[in-house]
């Protein structure tokens, strides 16, 4: 399976290098005719035929063509449209739109502190998926989007969730922004989290991946990147009018997926109105029939428990409260009532113990009962204030986010037993009718103030500041009435606050420069019970500062080609999690808190290279990202037992009650690098290829000077996909994702029971994505995955990959 992953990694490659420039074109730039900058996103067609391209980023198009003339018609939002005729093949032709006082039906992208406004661009790394490109991804989860997108990788430990790697880290280390407003709790732990599965991946406008550092933009947590979600927005209309798409999606022999969705938008001139929303059902989880069951004792490759349902709504509006300013509102939610996390009731990679009467952790337990998030935000933007404030946005928002978890014991003596011997296997079992209950939910006050001013012709100033409180409500209980220490203090307290500044510059025609700079400070009250209580603290509070920058370029090397740098630090302040959480980790851990702990701190380093002709298109990014007082837990040396009292173990009345002592400790330094690859073909007018391959190496040093593997770094991934549109109403995408071995794994990993000692195998998943316009209103979307019925894994997921499969979206819009 590897040499054919290599086989095909390797022929994409030479295929988008060297395949023959041989057909006439037509090219150039389009730009604004007031002040000549570039417009991106410029649809140009010829008329007559089905061809069709729009402007790259810095205003480029390309098309194929021989037969002259012709005529092309150009249109894009806030432009009036122009029609005109080319006499010849030319690739350096140059247009001139005027700019119209209404946009027209479309959907609002919310500023970003990221983009340079003077050139549209940013030296950061990113990824993009826009609502324009779900008809070639899966929609099953938010994370599915980004699998294989240029320096992400996604691990799934169950059904509905999913975690994001940016730059081979996870968890507290990626910054999750809605709408620009941070998402992430103030309890976000180190592993991976399941906040992004209540994201409902049919109401998202566009993910931005920031590959890198960004806290000098947003602050704590940006440690290795961040990710921002934009929801639905709809802008102004000339006319009033009333638009919408209905859309049912099924699934057969993977989820068993049955999904109704629904978008209305009502627009005026002065005003718009969005409404969406999802009820989703998947019934079980099946993987190939190639998959080895004992990895799911005591089921089997169906996995019946992972059925879950999943609902979700959102409203937005924009009202246009003058001629230079409008009022933004939007209000999200999203739920999963409650779904199983198989990690903790299969045996997962157990099993390589060979040993009699193994049994999984819990008879039942989910981290998602329910997993939910309900986020508002309210925006206030005017333009044209004065000289010195071009630009003034406003933002409030208040977030909810429940992360509810409940399990249950098998019932006394009815436990099922694993044996290496098939006939001497026990599938039996009972549950116990005790279930025990840990919530926590995190209430997020946001208010955030961003200003842009004009210094010169060539140069801007992006300042502000942003304030996040975060009251943190936390119990522990069971249905027979126990009452338990909660997960984290009751009532604890987290702030958030920071000034930033960044500058960018046009510094020459082919030269553009980014300098940016933020304090920030983090505030945390920690209510503890008491010294008298179990978890033997008294109650205190710590604060933190923390400075970080940013240096960014960006060099036309040539017409075609662009040289990208950054330089950028990260921190993340420790949060109510690494300060407060005690008690029984795992099966043999018990947490003891640490007030003494400092941020930790990230610098980064990346270059880039990106090259556009007329029918190429590839970007390269190199990167260094280097950890220090990186916070680790530690074993103390201590026993205790399960109230984290000293015992002797040879001498405890219960040896199975006894437990290492773990405490967290700035103890570590580690270093990230990485390769990171994205390039598309023009191959003709109805084809295009494309390939994306990411690779991160990393090593942890310990605090002894030893170094070892940095956990959970993802295996080289990426996918290679052909684009055919043989006519208008029709596309195919042949995809193939793929991953190499992954044999170089950390000591922790070696423990855990979703990754195998061995480490994980490679994989190739062939996929087919077909999407027809059957009708003016109606279209038809099927996806055919796992086409080999493959038995595959993502490196460090619970589960393998589904086996073959087709989903079906059938779609009306109006």
């Amino acid at each position: 399976m590897m040499k054919t992953a290599h086989y095909y990694v390797f022929v994409c490659l030479f295929s988008l290098l060297f395949y023959s420039l041989s057909n006439a074109q037509i090219g150039g730039i389009v730009k604004d005719s007031k002040n000549f900058s570039p417009i991106s996103d410029v649809h140009i067609s010829i008329v007559g035929t089905d061809l069709g391209t729009n402007t790259d980023q810095d205003g480029r198009f390309s098309l194929p063509y021989s037969t002259f003339p012709v005529t092309l018609e150009l249109s894009v939002l806030g432009y009036e449209s122009r029609s005109l005729q080319v006499y010849r093949s030319d690739s350096t032709l140059a247009f001139f739109m005027k700019p119209t006082v209404l946009s027209l039906d479309e959907i609002v992208i919310a500023p970003d502190r990221t983009i340079n406004p003077i050139t549209n661009t940013s030296p950061i790394a990113r990824s993009s998926v826009t609502i324009e490109q779900l008809s070639d991804k899966s929609t099953v989860t938010a994370v599915e989007l980004l699998r294989a997108e240029s320096g992400v990788f996604v691990q799934q430990t169950s059904v509905g969730q999913g975690s994001i790697y940016i730059r081979g880290r996870a968890g507290r280390d990626v910054l999750y922004l809605f709408n620009g407003m941070r998402m992430n709790p103030s309890f976000v732990r180190s592993g991976q989290n399941q906040y992004f599965g209540a994201i409902d991946p049919l109401l998202i406008n566009k993910l931005d991946v920031y590959r890198g550092p960004i806290s000098v933009y947003y602050g704590s947590d940006a440690l290795s990147g961040g990710v921002n979600i934009s929801p639905i927005i709809y802008d102004f209309s000339e006319d009033s009018k009333l638009s919408g798409d209905l859309v049912s999606t099924f699934n057969f022999e993977g989820n068993g997926e049955k999904t109704v969705h629904g978008k209305f938008a009502y627009q005026t001139p002065k005003a718009s109105f969005f409404l969406g929303g999802s009820l989703r059902d998947f019934d079980y989880y099946k993987m190939s029939s190639r998959t080895e069951e004992a990895l799911w004792f005591p089921y089997d490759a169906t996995l019946s428990n992972a059925d879950y349902s999943f609902k979700s709504m959102q409203f937005s509006s924009k009202i246009k409260t003058s001629t230079e300013s409008d009022l933004t509102v939007v209000s999200y939610y999203g739920e999963i009532p409650d779904a199983a996390r198989l990690d903790r009731i299969t045996l997962g990679f157990s099993i390589e113990a060979q040993e009699s009467e193994l049994t999984p952790q819990f008879g039942y337990y989910s981290n998602t009962s329910p997993l939910l998030f309900w986020g508002n935000t309210v925006e206030f933007r005017t333009s044209k204030v004065s000289k010195a404030f071009e630009s003034i946005g406003i933002k409030g928002g208040y977030f909810r986010l429940k992360d509810f978890r409940k399990e249950q014991d098998f019932a006394f003596n009815n436990a099922p037993e694993y044996s290496v011997n098939i006939a001497e296997r026990d599938y039996l079992f009972e549950i116990s009718d005790t279930t025990n209950f840990d919530q926590n939910t995190s209430n997020q006050y946001h208010f955030s103030v961003d200003i842009r001013s004009a210094l010169s012709k060539n140069m801007y100033l992006k300042w502000g500041g942003d304030v996040s409180f975060d009251r943190v409500q936390s119990s522990r209980h069971s249905n027979t009435g126990q009452v338990q220490l909660p997960r984290y203090p009751d009532g604890s307290v987290y702030i958030l606050s920071g000034l930033f500044a960044q500058i960018d510059q046009l510094v020459s025609e082919k030269l553009s420069m980014e300098y940016g700079v933020r304090y920030s400070q983090t505030y945390a009250s920690i209510p503890f019970e008491g010294i008298l209580t179990d978890r033997r603290y008294d109650p205190y509070s710590a604060s933190y500062s923390q400075l970080t920058g940013s240096v960014g370029l960006t060099y036309k090397l040539s017409k075609d080609i662009i040289f990208l740098s950054n330089l950028s630090s990260g921190f993340r302040a420790p949060n109510i999690s690494d300060l407060s959480e005690v008690g029984i980790r795992r099966s043999d851990q018990f947490q003891t808190p640490n007030t003494e702990l400092r941020p930790e701190k990230t610098g980064n380093f990346d270059i880039g290279i990106q090259y556009q002709s007329d029918r190429f298109f590839t970007e390269m990014y190199a990167f260094w990202l280097h950890y220090f007082d990186k916070i680790t837990r530690i074993e103390t040396g201590n026993i205790v037992d399960e109230y984290g009292n000293l015992v002797d173990p040879a001498t405890s009345p219960d040896p199975f009650a006894v437990y290492n002592e773990v405490t967290n400790e700035n103890a570590n330094s580690m270093d990230l690098l990485g390769i990171e690859f994205r390039g598309s073909y023009q191959v003709n007018p109805t084809l295009k290829s494309g390939l994306t391959f990411t690779y991160t190496w990393g090593n942890l040093t310990n605090e002894n000077g030893t170094s070892e593997p940095a956990d959970r770094v993802p295996p080289a991934n990426g996918i290679f996909y052909l684009d055919y549109s043989p006519v208008k109403k029709l596309s195919i995408r042949p995809q193939a994702r793929y991953a190499f071995a992954h044999r170089r794994i950390s000591p922790d990993e070696i423990g855990d029971i979703r990754i195998s000692q061995n480490g994980t195998d490679g994989f190739v998943n062939l996929q087919l994505f077909i999407n027809y316009k059957a009708l003016d209103h109606f279209s038809i979307k099927l996806i055919a995955d796992n086409l080999t019925d493959a038995a595959y894994r993502e490196h460090a997921s619970s589960l393998d990959g589904m086996g073959r499969n087709y989903t079906a979206t059938v779609s009306y819009s109006f």
